[in-house]
């Protein structure tokens, strides 16, 4: 009986001792308390808005445009006529749009429904005379359109955590500081760090799109080196803003809290599992400033629209003054 108390005291002791530690790390406590409230909050501000509409029309162009285009369930956004066009042959558009020296041109996808609804619901409307063009093509699926999401959000994970959360191990277990006493420099360590961090990335993205594109036969109709460029350059911004978030933390469950707090506004604000589309302005604005967006931008052009570099070059661009950034971040305040 008086080994079992005495085993008893010794846990509580220890139960005791370990949350008054994590009382003391009050930047942790509070993330803990204060990050899931956060989450509430952008899920409720991102979703806040009206009900998607039934149809979407595409217009080139504003003026004169046919009484359809008011519709209680319609949706009308502007575009260019090429754009417009391809938007409608991936069935992301409903019908397109435009006048033509006095009468209505539209054009319809022949295999969709919703377009052809809102063709009859245009020839009851509308007086002027009307211009058919027609174009053809199968929705993207689903599927297609996320893959390039998940692959991001495990390139996302493994950068941030496999660099960010590691270094502050090293830093709470002693290591940096026996490191220290080395000829090593901030330079040769960190450098080291983002290309180990980079090959196993790279390494697993490449993994995982070859076995999920023989289980599910998504489309990719870009260039494969495109895609590995932006997994490249993607993956190095991810690692070096890991980096910077760790260059001066010391606690990991406050490590944790930060990694938490970047990484879950990606996978809301990034279009990872949907798009934003029909978010407030506002929200796309912020969505522009996250790295997660146009390493999913570019993958997206590429793998489902054929773009070549110069369509994503701004991406790319973006990308790599996010790698400069926190590389300069990382080596000026980094600290064993």
């Amino acid at each position: 009986m008086s080994a079992i108390l005495g085993s008893l005291r010794r846990m509580k002791a220890i139960f005791i001792a370990r949350n008054l530690e994590y009382l003391r790390d009050r930047a942790s406590f509070g993330w803990n308390l204060v990050f899931p409230v956060l989450i509430v909050f952008a899920l409720a501000v991102v979703f806040s808005g009206p009900p998607r509409a039934l149809f979407l029309v595409t217009a080139i162009g504003t003026e004169a445009l046919p009484e359809i285009v008011n519709f209680p369930g319609v949706e009308t956004i502007t575009d260019q006529e090429d754009k417009a066009l391809d938007r409608l042959s991936r069935q992301q558009t409903d019908l397109v749009v435009k006048i033509i020296d006095g009468s209505v041109g539209y054009w319809v996808n022949g295999n969709s429904a919703s377009g052809a609804i809102l063709e009859l619901l245009l020839k009851y409307t509308e007086d002027r005379p009307l211009q058919r063009g027609e174009t053809d093509g199968e929705a993207i699926r689903y599927v297609d359109w996320v893959v390039p999401g998940i692959l991001g959000m495990n390139m996302m994970y493994s950068a941030l955590w496999g660099v960010g959360y590691v270094v502050v191990r090293y830093r709470q277990s002693g290591y940096l500081r026996r490191l220290k006493a080395t000829p090593l420099t901030k330079f040769e360590f960190l450098s080291a760090q983002v290309l180990s961090r980079l090959l196993v990335t790279l390494t697993a993205s490449v993994i995982v799109f070859v076995g999920t594109n023989l289980m599910l036969d998504y489309k990719m109709v870009g260039s494969m080196t495109l895609l590995l460029l932006i997994a490249l350059i993607g993956g190095l911004a991810m690692i070096t803003l890991g980096l910077a978030i760790a260059c001066r933390t010391e606690s990991k469950e406050f490590a944790d809290g930060l990694l938490n707090a970047i990484t879950f506004p990606m996978l809301l604000l990034s279009g990872v599992w949907f798009s934003l589309d029909g978010s407030p302005e506002w929200v796309q604005t912020i969505a522009q400033v996250l790295p997660l967006t146009h390493v999913l931008e570019a993958a997206r052009a590429v793998m489902l629209d054929d773009a070549g570099l110069a369509d994503i070059a701004l991406n790319l661009g973006l990308l790599c003054g996010f790698c400069a950034v926190g590389m300069g971040i990382s080596i000026r305040l980094f600290r064993w």
